[in-house]
Order: structure tokens, then C-alpha cells, then sequence
């Protein structure tokens, strides 16, 4: 069956969905087509992000029943991917109710998560240090967590960036990077030193 450019209300009155465009349509009902299809996507995409708040929810509550190392081996013997669990708990955390979700796509859920702090091992060792070296060693572990931090955070701005934009991150980016590496360079003097 041939449409017309001009005809796409007879595509979206038909029946063809169930078949795959070809060269014949013109480009009103290839557009409306693709529209179309890409709306089903978005609406698959919001219907995927209950699921994943669902399994979340399970996974939240039987989180608390396994160690850490047995964790992995629990989400092994379901078939579920340790990213997608972990992801599903970070919407779920995020979000206190199933509703909340459904105007949302996974990846616009899981963007709005509440981030869990980084732990690390420097910072509780650096608590354990004389008051004396400890404020400094904070400081400085304070700052290089909180770049991490931050890093992170802008990472779906990056995504969002023009390339206009995105050139003018890298002129400051690699100006940062100049300093951090300067920072490293002194770090490493001081370990080469000992």
C-alpha cells in the first residue's frame, strides 16, 4: 500500500504498524511512524521503571539478610546482575513510592538517585591518626573525596553538553588537571622521599 506525503492520518488509521516501513512511504508517514515508534519506546521505558523500583524493593529488604560476599553469590543464583541490582536499589531508595516512577524512563530515575557517600579507607585510618597530622590529612582527603564527588555529579551534564559547550569544559577541565597533577607530583616526592 503507497501513502502520499501528504497522507498520514491514513497511516496512523491503518493497520500497518504490524509491518515495517518500506522506500514506497513518504517522509510525512516515515515521520510519523518513527514518532510513533519512538513513543512506544519512551512508554516501554517508563513501564521498565516500575520493575525496576519492584525489584529494588524486594532487593532492599534481602539485602539485609546476606554479608557482603554472600551478597553476590544471592544475586548469582537469581540470574540477577550485580549493575541492574544495584541500580534498582538506588531508584528504589530514591523513591518512596511505585507512583513516583511513572513518568520516568530508568535512566532519568536512577539519574535523580540519592547518592550514598564514598567510605574511605584513608578517611577512618586518618581518625584513628594524633590530632596533630589529622586535620591536615583530612583536609587534604576531605578535598580529593569531594572532587570525586563532584566529578561524578557532573558527569550527566557532560552528557547534555553542545559541543560548544563541552569545548569549553575541557579548557577549564585541563587546567584542573594541570593543578591535580601537580598535587600528585608533590604526593609522589613526598613517598619517593621516605
Amino acid at each position: 500500500m503507497e501513502f502520499s506525503a501528504a497522507d498520514p492520518q491514513r497511516l496512523r488509521d491503518s493497520q500497518l504498524f504490524a509491518s515495517h516501513p518500506d522506500p514506497t512511504w513518504g517522509v510525512d508517514c516515515l515521520g510519523e511512524y518513527a514518532r510513533q515508534q519512538d513513543q512506544a519506546i519512551v512508554n516501554g521505558e517508563q513501564a521498565l521503571t516500575a520493575y525496576y523500583w519492584r525489584l529494588g524493593l524486594a532487593l532492599e529488604l534481602a539485602r539485609k539478610q546476606f554479608s557482603h560476599s554472600q551478597w553476590g553469590r544471592y544475586l548469582s543464583s537469581l540470574g540477577i546482575d550485580k549493575t541492574r541490582a544495584s541500580r534498582a536499589r538506588a531508584i528504589q531508595r530514591t523513591f518512596e513510592a511505585e507512583e513516583q516512577v511513572a513518568e520516568l524512563s530508568v535512566k532519568e530515575a536512577y539519574s535523580r538517585r540519592k547518592r550514598q557517600p564514598r567510605k574511605s579507607p584513608i578517611l577512618r585510618s586518618a581518625s584513628r591518626a594524633p590530632v596533630a597530622e589529622r586535620h591536615e590529612e583530612v583536609d587534604l582527603v576531605n578535598f580529593l573525596v569531594g572532587v570525586c564527588h563532584q566529578v561524578e555529579s557532573c558527569l550527566s551534564q557532560a552528557e547534555s553538553a553542545s559541543a560548544e559547550q563541552a569545548n569549553c569544559y575541557l579548557s577549564v577541565l585541563e587546567e584542573a588537571l594541570r593543578e591535580l597533577n601537580g598535587l600528585r607530583q608533590r604526593l609522589l616526592q613526598r613517598v619517593t622521599a621516605k
